[in-house]
């Protein structure tokens, strides 16, 4: 049986994106992440393009959206 996720929100900051995973791993939502890009430089790693997208499951959806929404805004 497949699980159906939905999109829930792109992230394109690293710690906003680490904070949002924890809140999801604590309260113990099913939730999968889909890399969009990841570029960095050699020379200067912290100046690079990041994105990660947020689909979770259909049930833990209305879950989720409370406790994510304090950091999306």
């Amino acid at each position: 049986m497949e699980k159906n996720y939905f999109f829930h929100s792109s992230c394109f900051d690293k710690d906003l994106f680490q904070k949002q995973l924890i809140i999801l791993n604590d309260h113990g939502i099913d939730y999968k992440i889909v890399n969009v890009k990841t570029k960095s430089q050699f020379r200067a790693p912290l100046d690079g393009y990041f994105e990660a997208e947020i689909h979770i499951l259909e049930s833990d959806f209305a879950k989720a959206e409370k406790f994510l929404s304090i950091w999306i805004e």
